[in-house]
């Protein structure tokens, strides 16, 4: 599945009709110096309140209204991109996939790509969008199953595979965020760094990408949902997992900050089995 594209292929390809190019780094990192011509668009600090199917539908609704406002649901071609290729753009490309708009790519390397292919940066001008919660109900045309609920993954179909793939103190409890209520991870899930899917601010190629989701027990023949903290680093273990040939991939956008709120949910620590 084509999930990124190279300085190389974006270079090739400028001027293009519906071309957009979208910094999802900070306002102010964007307003300083970015591609020539690119937006700025938060999809980060972006919290859910509750991953229900109601919680799940205002984050829709929202997304979909900071998309019109940033023009992206007209656009032909999206390239989301950060300084490197880390937790922001394949967050943002996700968040374009939920709302069933196609042509959404990841400029793998991030800026710094842009910068060792010899090409110049230009300040950030124009509106900065947020996304933000909505009110109303979920866009037609919407991809729910991109989206798993906090029941989904209380009562998972035996084939579900839970990823967990915070840094590996998160995943046995060692250590946790001052938002986080308690530490430790969803019973039952499965391991890897999401890190250790990218080298040199890049995803790695796919079958080593592919090998080390073997390795931490994944089966690519079954689904999987994806978490983190707070669902931004499982946005870019999902496409790590596309690049390696997965294809049934959602997140738990609630991820562990919302899991750890609610004392009467199970947990495990320690190291994996």
């Amino acid at each position: 599945m084509t999930v990124t594209i190279s300085a190389t292929e974006l270079i090739a390809r400028l001027g293009e009709p519906g071309l957009v190019l979208v910094d999802a780094r900070s306002q102010e990192e964007w307003k300083q110096a970015t591609l020539p011509g690119a937006i700025f668009v938060n999809v980060y600090d972006y919290f859910v309140p509750e991953s229900t199917e109601q919680g799940y539908a205002g984050m829709a609704a929202g997304a979909a209204r900071a998309f019109r406002e940033a023009g992206l649901d007209q656009a032909k071609t999206v390239v989301w991109f950060e300084e490197e290729t880390g937790m922001r753009s394949p967050r943002g490309l996700w968040f374009q996939e939920l709302l069933g708009l196609e042509g959404g790519l990841i400029l793998d390397g991030g800026l710094q790509a842009w910068v060792k292919a010899n090409c110049t940066l230009a300040p950030g001008e124009g509106a900065a969008v947020d996304i933000t919660h909505g009110a109303g109900p979920a866009p037609e045309g919407w991809r729910p199953e991109l989206a798993l609920t906090r029941e989904a993954l209380l009562h998972p179909d035996q084939d579900l595979q839970i990823f967990d793939v915070r840094r590996a103190t998160e995943f046995d409890g060692s250590f946790a965020h001052d938002c986080c209520a308690r530490g430790g991870r969803i019973p039952g899930a499965l391991f890897e760094f999401y890190e250790d899917m990218l080298r040199d601010g890049k995803y790695r190629p796919a079958e080593e990408i592919r090998a080390g989701a073997l390795a931490a027990g994944l089966d690519p023949d079954k689904p999987v949902v994806t978490y983190c903290h707070r669902g931004a680093r499982a946005a870019t273990a999902l496409y790590g997992l596309r690049l390696a040939g997965f294809r049934d991939v959602g997140i738990f956008v609630g991820s562990w900050h919302e899991w750890a709120a609610d004392e009467t949910l199970p947990m495990e620590t320690g190291a994996a089995v």
